[in-house]
């Protein structure tokens, strides 16, 4: 178990997944399952600022473009702590774009295995 997971058992429960994206953008992700949060324009830094201090936190998913506008003072006590885990995403904007997160997901996949993985879509071949 790692020293974040522990701190977080330790904060009275289990971690959860919170998914922080712009209104309208919900839907899927409530769909899911996820708890969702939504950041208006003007909101981002003060949401994402109370998240990162909720205890249940373990991971924050959240869409690019709330990360940029919020800037990186909110999350300064999460990289500090080392929780919430941030994970920043990109939602596909247009039909048929694929997200643009693939190179964040694989840089995560290479520090956590020690060696890069190509990411493909489904169905295509080595």
């Amino acid at each position: 178990m790692t020293h974040a997971a522990r701190a977080g058992q330790a904060a009275g429960g289990p971690l959860r997944l919170v998914v922080v994206v712009r209104p309208g953008d919900a839907l899927g992700f409530r769909l899911a399952g996820a708890t969702v949060e939504e950041a208006g324009r003007g909101e981002e830094a003060a949401t994402l600022r109370r998240l990162a201090g909720a205890a249940e936190a373990g991971v924050l998913a959240v869409e690019e473009e709330v990360l940029a506008a919020a800037g990186p003072r909110p999350l300064r006590r999460a990289r500090e702590r080392g929780l919430p885990v941030v994970l920043p995403f990109a939602l596909p904007r247009r039909w048929g774009e694929e997200g643009r997160g693939r190179a964040y997901v694989a840089a995560l996949i290479r520090r956590a295995v020690g060696y890069g993985v190509k990411l493909g879509a489904a169905g295509e071949g080595p």
